[in-house]
C-alpha cells in the first residue's frame, strides 16, 4: 500500500491557515515513486466511464461498455447538452470513476489508503476538523475541453484533491479556481504533480475549461468528508 509521508509538514501551521482562509495545499505528500504508480495507474489501467450533465441539468454516467452502443452522432449531442447547460448553471464533462468499492482495479492499493482512518486523522491534523469520515471518493480526468462550473458543496465538511499531473503549464486551463461573493476568482490551484489540496465544502469553486490546446489530461483523485 503507498505510505503517506505524515512527519514533514507543520500541522499546526496548516491548520492555522485552513482555519483563516478555508483551503490548503500541500507538496509531496506521498514518496515519489508511489505518486509514479498512481500516475501510471491513472493514465494507462483506469477503465474511465463518462461524466456529464443532461440537457435536464442531471448528473450521468456512461459507461465504457454503454458507450460502444451508442452512435456518434448521439454522443456529440450529450456533450453539446453538457456544453449549453454550462451556459445557465451547474454542469461538467470528464472521466471518472467511483473508487469506494473499486478493490479490483490498479487504483485500489491508493484508495484503500485514502479510505483508511490514518488519512482521515492525517486530514483531521491538518485542518482542526475531527470526526472525519469519507463519503466519497472518485478518479477523475479531464481533457481537453473538458471542465466543472461552479457548485458548492454544503454537505461536505471537507474535500479534498489530489493531483497527479505531470508537467501542467498554467496557459492550459484546469486551474481550481476559488469564487469570492461578487464573481472574482479569489483563488487557484495548478494541476501540480503529488500534490494535495484540502478545501471547505461550502466554498464556490469551478475546474477551469482544459485549452485545446493542452499537451495532456488532468488526472486527480476526489473525495469528500462527512
Amino acid at each position: 500500500m503507498p505510505t503517506l509521508l505524515t512527519d514533514q509538514f507543520d500541522f499546526a501551521g496548516y491548520e492555522s491557515r485552513f482555519t483563516g482562509k478555508g483551503r490548503i495545499r500541500l507538496e509531496g505528500a506521498l514518496p515519489e515513486d508511489h505518486a509514479l504508480r498512481v500516475h501510471h495507474a491513472l493514465e494507462q489501467q483506469t477503465p474511465w466511464d463518462l461524466q456529464i450533465v443532461t440537457r435536464e441539468g442531471k448528473p450521468a454516467i456512461l459507461s465504457r461498455a454503454e458507450l460502444e452502443t451508442l452512435s456518434p452522432e448521439i454522443i456529440q449531442t450529450r456533450l453539446q447538452d453538457a456544453a449549453e447547460r454550462a451556459q445557465t448553471g451547474l454542469s461538467y464533462l470528464r472521466l471518472g470513476l467511483d473508487l469506494i468499492d473499486a478493490d479490483t482495479i490498479a487504483l485500489a492499493p491508493f484508495a484503500n489508503l485514502l479510505k483508511s482512518e490514518a488519512f482521515a486523522a492525517f486530514c483531521g491534523q491538518l485542518t482542526g476538523l475531527s470526526g472525519l469520515e469519507l463519503a466519497s471518493l472518485d478518479a477523475v480526468c479531464y481533457r481537453n475541453g473538458d471542465f466543472f462550473t461552479q457548485h458548492t458543496d454544503n454537505s461536505a465538511r471537507l474535500c479534498f484533491e489530489w493531483n497527479f499531473t505531470q508537467g501542467w503549464r498554467s496557459d492550459w486551463g484546469g486551474q481550481m479556481l476559488f469564487h469570492s461573493p461578487s464573481g472574482d476568482i479569489e483563488g487557484g490551484i495548478m494541476p501540480r504533480f503529488n500534490d494535495l489540496s484540502l478545501y471547505a465544502g461550502d466554498q464556490p469553486r469551478s475546474i477551469a475549461s482544459v485549452a485545446p490546446y493542452a499537451g495532456g489530461p488532468r488526472f486527480s483523485i476526489t473525495g469528500r468528508f462527512g
